[in-house]
């Protein structure tokens, strides 16, 4: 490691430390609110709702923290000034951030979370997640297999999941391999964004805002394309610029049509040579412009199960759909979907002005099962009064969880073990999970292989981060690495477990069992946080030193029976 590497290594440590001083030392406040809404991206959707309704101060007087990136500071003073948002701080240090969540009662996100928070105990995660689920993701997605452990991580943490439908919890919880045992409460209700939906008084409101009372409003929302390392945001650019310039000239003087982008596409169109053709409005909640709607015009976004909310007409522009499915897939094919669906921009155009002239019945009580439009007080109530009163219930089956662990998979003997393991446990006493580090080359190279191999019922659980030390843990770690047993202490193996937590969060393990002896720190990681750890070794390995005999087999016979 040359100089530049330990500076970066040391300074790396040094955030560590406060970061994880928070954790250990400081108290949670329970007044303290944390908020993170698409990664820091975006501030919108169900937990810009939330922050409207604690903001009444109908559940108390609290700080309400918001980590978003820099670029989003403006949005979020805009909504402050125009919905009255009483927002303590904005957070844009990531470090900071993780700070501050070690330190609030109640963490809200709609996806992922700062990959250094460790959950501890007393808080209250809740994830509201940020839409009804069109789009192939997790297990099933062969793109996300590897990295899955990201959102897994915030899925586990979670005290409270809230779904609109049984439709997409079902589908969630398996596409992340947790419909048998996430440990939290799942409330079975609608989605604070979608409220305005369901209020014909708030579409008149904000078209009398923009002057538009006697004009015919189309929302333009396509989804995200591309995948989020492989962004295509320039081609995009290119193909809508095209075809509004095109749908603009056809529009007649009481036609307005507002587009807007996903957010991970940033690059901007150039609404200026338009005469029908607008951006969103700035200041204004997303689904308060969308609302304005006569007819919303979309693609794979799930934008089109909430606005269904509001049976206006709905127009599928899937004009590049093969290419699409090639990046991601659905769950099921567009073709079950009762809106009109076009290709081109000439039958666009055509569709825009036909009247709605489809049932959308079924659909509407398929995906908008627990919709209504006090959903966000039923769920503060809920969380914030600890009341009963939103739907709720659980899906832990109450088997024993088993974690199995093979390394990178390049050693045949391990997988092979692994997997002749995996068929001698009984699937009806035991949950049994599969978990590597998704960060190594190899496991990028030979992961579709030992997936195959992986019998069905068997759970995929990567870890998604690696060791995050603070200063005092690295110099620690350096000596127990070179040999100095002795420095496996309470503070060694809290630094372990703390590793282990942040990655699992709520789940418990009966038993977990490493194939591999040569990996020094998911074997101590495993071993700091589990009683029943077993590691298979036949050699005098450097872990095996380190934990003694008790817990390494020399062979499969050795390891316990789990009939």
């Amino acid at each position: 490691m040359g100089f530049i590497d330990k500076f970066r290594n040391l300074n790396e440590c040094k955030t560590n430390s406060a970061i994880y001083d928070a954790y250990y030392n400081s108290a949670i406040e329970d007044d303290m609110v944390y908020i993170e809404s698409r990664n820091g991206f975006d501030f919108t959707g169900n937990l810009f709702r939330i922050v409207e309704e604690l903001s009444t101060g109908k559940y108390g007087n609290f700080r309400i923290y918001v980590y978003a990136e820099s670029h989003v500071n403006a949005k979020i003073e805009e909504y402050g000034k125009n919905y009255g948002l009483n927002i303590h701080e904005v957070i844009n240090s990531k470090d900071k951030a993780c700070e501050i969540m070690h330190k609030a009662k109640y963490v809200f996100t709609d996806s992922g979370i700062r990959n250094k928070y460790v959950k501890k105990q007393g808080q209250i995660f809740i994830n509201t997640w940020h839409g009804t689920i069109l789009k192939l993701m997790g297990i099933d997605n062969s793109h996300e297999r590897l990295t899955m452990g990201i959102i897994q991580r915030s899925l586990l943490f979670s005290d409270y999941l809230i779904f609109p439908s049984n439709y997409l919890k079902e589908r969630l919880l398996k596409s992340f391999m947790l419909e048998d045992v996430y440990p939290g409460k799942i409330l079975l209700e609608g989605y604070p964004r979608n409220s305005v939906f369901l209020d014909e008084s708030r579409s008149m409101e904000f078209k009398s805002k923009f002057g538009l009372e006697n004009h015919e409003i189309f929302i333009y929302m396509p989804t995200f394309k591309g995948l989020v390392d492989n962004r295509k945001d320039e081609k995009q650019k290119g193909e809508v610029s095209e075809f509004l310039k095109e749908i603009d000239e056809s529009m007649n003087d009481n036609q307005v049509m507002f587009a807007k982008l996903h957010p991970y596409n940033t690059q901007k169109i150039d609404f200026d040579k338009f005469t029908h053709i607008r951006p969103f409005p700035k200041g204004f909640e997303i689904y308060d412009i969308v609302n304005m709607a006569d007819c919303l015009i979309t693609d794979y976004s799930s934008v089109f199960f909430d606005f269904a909310n509001t049976r206006r007409k709905i127009i599928i522009f899937n004009y590049d759909e093969e290419e699409y499915l090639s990046d991601r897939g659905f769950y099921f094919p567009l073709s079950d979907l009762p809106f009109p669906k076009v290709q081109t921009v000439r039958d666009l155009i055509t569709e825009m002005n036909l009247p709605k002239d489809y049932d959308d019945t079924q659909f509407v009580e398929k995906f908008c099962q627990y919709e209504r439009p006090d959903a966000v007080e039923y769920i503060c109530d809920t969380i914030f009064n600890g009341k009963d009163s939103c739907r709720f219930e659980t899906v832990d089956n109450g088997r024993p969880n088993v974690l199995l662990f093979a390394g990178d998979f390049t050693d045949n003997d391990s997988v092979d073990n692994m997997i002749e393991y995996i068929e001698s446990i009984n699937p009806e006493r035991y949950n049994v999970f599969v978990t590597f580090c998704s960060w190594k080359e190899n496991i990028r190279q030979n992961h579709e292989s030992v997936f195959n191999r992986i019998p069905e019922g068997v759970g995929v659980l990567p870890f998604a981060n690696n060791l995050f030390p603070t200063i005092k843990e690295k110099l620690e770690y350096n000596k127990l690495y070179k040999g100095s047993e002795e420095c496996y202490d309470d503070s060694m193996k809290s630094f372990f477990k703390r590793t282990f937590d942040l990655q699992f969060g709520n789940l418990d393990f009966e038993y977990i069992v490493s194939f591999d002896s040569s990996d020094f720190n998911q074997n101590l990681t495993f071993d700091s946080a589990c009683d029943n750890f077993y590691l298979l070794s036949d050699s005098n390995s450097k872990v095996e030193k380190i934990i003694g005999r008790d817990s390494a087999a020399s062979n499969l016979k050795d390891l316990p029976l789990l009939d």
